[in-house]
């Protein structure tokens, strides 16, 4: 009886093995990564676990990094616009497009599915766009109201009283990662002329920036088709370049720590940069915004370990340094890359 009742309890115990696909040091650990992404559900944390197994710590704790920096960039809106995604939501967005499209099918089956879990239709092609949209304008609806945004550099200037008009043309359009449903195109051939319109005094605040030929001009306002031009005009509302809106975070950043610093204690650069802030004048404008999410991730983690050694909470402990190492790693990187 003895024996039967030890049969049992071991057939039991193979069931509940067989039944937790994860080793339980792979469980623990993805769990703690769940706990940093405010992922608690079991299916999150079970797909974390995979990611562990199948794609390596590595590659978890580098995504992670990522979504520390683009939480503090600002974070990513889902496909409709309407929200912010969530912390988990950035990690699982970044881990699926950058890894093997085999192993993503395997942890997330649901992958380019529908939400009621059928498989989404195919979006219209590019090529067969021309016919319903010409047969649409016959019924269309009204824009009440309409902002772009244009960034690139300025062509030559004409400046008339007040007014300042540069013309900037857009070649060779490539499409960037649109959503189900959006047509995707290799390439658009061809030249959109934008008409630019903006005030005097807006210049005079960009002028001085745009002598970088690196920094971009950045527009803000309303698109209307103008026929005598037969071209897009843009009247701008709002003017800036991409170095003078990183400053302007920065010292927003900078502004909203600084009550919170003891007086004693040295103050830090601004966005969580060392003392020894490399110089930037001769850095692309996207490798500027990258290091400075990483340096805004890393100063946030700093924090996070501070009050997690302040509490004694030694579980997270070695995973936050783990992130925060990894992030450290990734500023090193970038400077060496542009600093040689």
């Amino acid at each position: 009886m003895a024996s039967d009742e030890h049969t049992d309890s071991t057939e039991n115990q193979a069931r509940q093995a067989k039944a937790t696909p994860l080793a339980d040091p792979t469980h623990q650990l993805a769990k703690q990564f769940g706990d940093a992404l405010g992922e608690t559900a079991a299916k999150p944390i079970e797909q974390i676990g995979q990611l562990i197994a199948k794609c390596g710590l590595e590659f978890v704790e580098k995504i992670i990094a990522e979504t520390e920096a683009t939480e503090a960039s600002g974070g990513l809106l889902t496909h409709d616009r309407k929200r912010r995604r969530s912390k988990g939501g950035v990690f699982f967005y970044l881990a699926k497009g950058q890894m093997d499209a085999g192993l993503r099918g395997e942890i997330f089956p649901n992958f380019g599915k529908g939400g009621d879990g059928s498989i989404a239709p195919p979006g219209i092609e590019w090529g067969d766009r021309v016919e319903p949209m010409k047969a649409l304008g016959a019924q269309p609806g009204q824009i009440s109201g309409l902002t772009v945004t244009l960034s690139g550099r300025p062509g030559k200037l004409h400046i008339d009283g007040s007014s300042v008009m540069t013309v900037i043309e857009q070649r060779q359009v490539k499409a960037p990662p649109y959503p189900k449903g959006v047509p995707h195109f290799d390439t658009v051939d061809g030249v959109t002329a934008y008409y630019v319109f903006m005030s005097l005094r807006h210049w005079k605040r960009v002028e001085k920036a745009l002598e970088d030929e690196r920094d971009l001009l950045v527009i803000e306002g309303s698109a209307v088709y103008d026929g005598a031009l037969e071209g897009i005009t843009i009247l701008s509302t709002r003017v800036s370049t991409k170095m003078l809106e990183i400053q302007k975070r920065r010292a927003k950043s900078q502004s909203e720590r600084k009550p919170k610093s003891h007086p004693a204690e040295p103050r830090s650069e601004p966005d969580g940069a060392p003392a020894d802030q490399p110089d930037l004048t001769r850095w692309p404008t996207e490798a500027i915004e990258k290091l400075q999410q990483l340096y805004s991730a890393a100063e946030k983690l700093r924090r996070k370990l501070a009050a997690m050694e302040a509490g004694d909470q030694q579980t997270s402990l070695k995973m936050t340094r783990r992130l925060l190492i990894q992030t450290e790693n990734q500023i090193a990187n970038l400077r060496r890359q542009y600093e040689k």
